[in-house]
């Protein structure tokens, strides 16, 4: 691998994404293999459920997309990303590729991770391998899942077999640090395509409309944003906002019976859930999307995509204090303390009413998403980190406390 780096060849990379299968996850594909010099497979399972929704690939024989070759392969418990797990593909993936890297977009606790590193010592015993974390939550290997036994001798298995791992927060990258795993450790966000949430004008709608855009389960705290709106106080100019529902789940019943009850029906319109490409259009006809998301004993917001997106899409964003939020959001938006209708109304209501408050607010996401948010500059700090471990080097920039 070493000689490879030195001498300026491929690097050649395999890449296992059980969301590769949502086009716009791929954009982060098309970001690396862009990168002179990055030859990269990508497998995806042939059938995947996200956000109630399933995605389908059929690639069993690699296909160019992208700049990159996506592959496709069987899998059990579509949609479970800890437990669901290749049939087929796996191996020929790594027969296809022969890896220098193998970078997991897998939790390191996953049985994908597990199949991957078992196939990798077998298959490609002198590539690099990586692993991604969103978990925020499972201090010490305590995990909300069960077994949680097998959950945590995977990743300790996973620790031992990765030259380097990926946080997607600071809070993503505590709980690994408490959990033993000492490797170098980058911590790099979530991302989008910026030219998918082209500048829009907010000048000529005529009334203002709130929006929640995600899945409609209890930790997402859509009652919190219902009880918020039904607090906000008369315009001056006489105009009411609106609040629009996107998406689905099993609350979805329950809110639509706590927004009548509080004589929100002709105010509120729930959508089903729409495609992830569909997402910018939705994002257009919002001007304040908000996540009231809470905590719960078993999970908190681990990043909150919604919120870079509403950001790019030029909404103002609102989001609760819960997990990574207030992280993401940063100087860009409003934050409340979650569980709080009041506190949450009053961020409404500053939003609406402060003059020149929105349109600062929207400028301020724009250019935070530009920064920090795009797939092209995230996927610069990934080649960057790939060069760096097969040099023998921990890299610039990664975090090894």
């Amino acid at each position: 691998m070493r000689a490879i780096a030195e001498a300026g060849g491929p690097i050649r990379v395999l890449a296992v994404d059980h969301t590769a299968g949502v086009a716009p996850y791929r954009r982060r594909h098309a970001a690396i293999a862009a990168h002179p010099g990055i030859e990269l497979t990508v497998l995806a399972p042939d059938r995947w459920v996200e956000n109630y929704a399933t995605v389908r690939v059929d690639a069993r024989r690699p296909v160019a997309v992208d700049g990159y070759r996506l592959r496709s392969g069987s899998v059990v418990w579509p949609g479970y990303e800890n437990r669901g797990f290749f049939t087929s593909g796996l191996a020929g993936a790594f027969r296809d590729a022969r890896p220098d890297i193998v970078h997991l977009w897998e939790e390191p606790f996953s049985l994908i991770a597990l199949q991957a590193l078992w196939l990798r010592r077998r298959l490609a015993p002198a590539s690099v391998a990586i692993f991604t974390s969103a978990d925020n939550v499972s201090l010490g290997f305590r995990y909300v899942y069960r077994p949680a036994w097998l959950y945590a001798r995977i990743e300790r298995y996973a620790h031992r077999e990765c030259a380097a791992g990926v946080a997607i927060s600071e809070e993503v990258a505590a709980v690994l640090r408490d959990k033993g795993y000492r490797g170098a450790l980058e911590v790099l966000p979530l991302g989008l395509d910026l030219a998918a949430y082209p500048a829009r004008d907010n000048s000529s709608r005529p009334s203002p409309v709130i929006g929640y855009v995600g899945r409609l389960t209890p930790q997402k705290g859509v009652d919190v944003l219902l009880r918020a709106v039904a607090a906000l106080p008369s315009r001056a100019d006489g105009t009411t906002p609106s609040l629009l529902i996107v998406g689905d789940g099993p609350a979805k019943r329950s809110l639509e019976a706590l927004a009548g009850s509080l004589g929100l029906s002709n105010r509120v319109r729930f959508r089903s859930a729409v495609p992830h490409d569909a997402v910018p259009e939705i994002l257009r006809g919002i001007d304040i999307l908000v996540l009231p998301s809470r905590t719960l004993p078993t999970v908190k917001e681990q990043f909150g995509r919604v919120l870079i997106e509403g950001m790019a899409a030029g909404c103002v964003v609102i989001g609760s204090s819960s997990g990574a939020i207030g992280d993401v959001i940063g100087d860009a938006g409003l934050v409340f303390p979650e569980e709080d209708a009041s506190a949450l109304a009053a961020a409404l209501t500053r939003a609406l009413e402060e003059p020149g408050l929105a349109a600062s607010l929207r400028e301020r996401g724009r250019a935070r998403v530009a920064a920090r948010y795009t797939w092209d500059a995230i996927a610069e700090r990934i080649v960057r980190l790939y060069r760096h471990l097969l040099a023998g080097t921990r890299g610039s920039g990664a975090a090894t406390g």
